[in-house]
């Protein structure tokens, strides 16, 4: 069904017939996105996110690099929204935002924060030719 799905798309759009179709409510299901109370979320995510939150807890007081890569506004509440509070509360914390159509910052966190304005794979294609 994917890779039907994939050979049919047309501009990222896939044909209607071809959505799945839920076996419960009987509506067109949809991509899972973090956009209500219906996110998937395993043991596994569950398992990564605390050793995510323990790592951020203990390292809160050293110096801390927070690398954001082309994060826009689809969801803000899982990297860019959080980032920008740890480089507000975090005294040694500092933001290096790399995006070409969200370069947005906080004026609180100006001071706090590398911005460079480029598109992700230009940015990592220009670091990959330094080393």
């Amino acid at each position: 069904m994917v890779k039907e799905m994939m050979k049919n798309n047309h501009d990222c759009k896939i044909p209607t017939e071809l959505v799945p179709i839920c076996p419960v409510c009987h509506e067109s299901m949809e991509i899972n996105l973090r956009k209500d109370a219906f996110f998937v979320e395993d043991e596994h995510w569950y398992t990564l996110q605390h050793a995510y939150q323990t790592f951020v807890e203990e390292n809160k007081k050293k110096r801390l690099v927070l690398i954001e890569l082309g994060v826009g506004f689809n969801t803000p509440g899982i990297i860019r929204f959080p980032f920008e509070r740890m480089v507000l509360e975090f005294p040694s914390a500092t933001l290096i935002r790399v995006n070409d159509r969200y370069p947005d910052l906080a004026f609180e966190i100006q001071n706090k924060v590398i911005l460079v304005e480029n598109d992700c794979r230009k940015f990592i294609d220009q670091l990959t030719e330094l080393s």
